[in-house]
């Protein structure tokens, strides 16, 4: 009986040592998941930053020199309509393989200027569609991976808004649904929120 309860006893200060182990993991696993957090989060803005002048242009088709700057200065300046040539510091499809029948690749260009960056953006939108040489395209701002799915989520609730009369909604940076129904604004950062407040307040009133 002597030895079975020494034995218990180094078992019950074992488990107690490992206890405390564990407790001062879990602490220090809470600590990295904040700093790591913290870390994305700074690491998103940053990039965010740096495309800030970043446009996206789809449905140009791939061919010698056709994302070179001068194409897309010149491109910008002819599907748009600008009244000069943009500046177009670096340009070049994006990184994803080609695929042979598939759709082109996507242009990335960074611009000199931020004003132009918001100026080709703004008539972007109010011209759509746009067409170059018999082609359409579509020209976006270049988001980084994380925004692109954020906002991307609010799609299906955007579909529904737009079959309603007398509905204001757009996204604002990085992914934020604003709707202004009756003179009040509200504010989603939660596609699911933002769908169950559309359905009740909106759709089915």
């Amino acid at each position: 009986m002597d030895g079975v309860k020494a034995t218990v006893k180094e078992v019950e200060d074992g488990l107690s040592m490992w206890s405390d182990e564990v407790v001062t993991l879990q602490s220090t696993v809470k600590t990295l998941r904040k700093e790591l957090s913290d870390l994305k989060d700074k690491c998103d803005d940053m990039e965010g930053r740096m495309r800030r002048s970043n446009i996206r242009i789809m449905g140009v088709p791939e061919g010698p020199d056709s994302s070179s700057t001068t194409a897309v200065s010149a491109l910008l300046r002819e599907a748009l309509g600008m009244d000069k040539d943009v500046i177009v510091d670096r340009s070049h499809r994006s990184l994803a393989p080609r695929r042979p029948g598939g759709n082109p690749r996507a242009i990335i260009a960074k611009l000199h200027y931020y004003q132009d960056c918001v100026e080709i953006l703004r008539r972007a939108r109010t011209q759509a569609p746009l067409r170059f040489n018999g082609q359409p395209i579509a020209i976006f701002p270049d988001f980084t991976t994380s925004v692109a799915r954020a906002r991307a989520a609010f799609t299906e609730v955007r579909k529904l808004l737009r079959e309603q009369e007398g509905i204001r909604f757009g996204i604002r940076f990085p992914a934020r649904l604003c709707i202004t129904h009756n003179g009040e604004e509200k504010e989603f950062l939660d596609a699911a929120k933002a769908m169950e407040y559309v359905n009740e307040h909106i759709i089915n009133v």
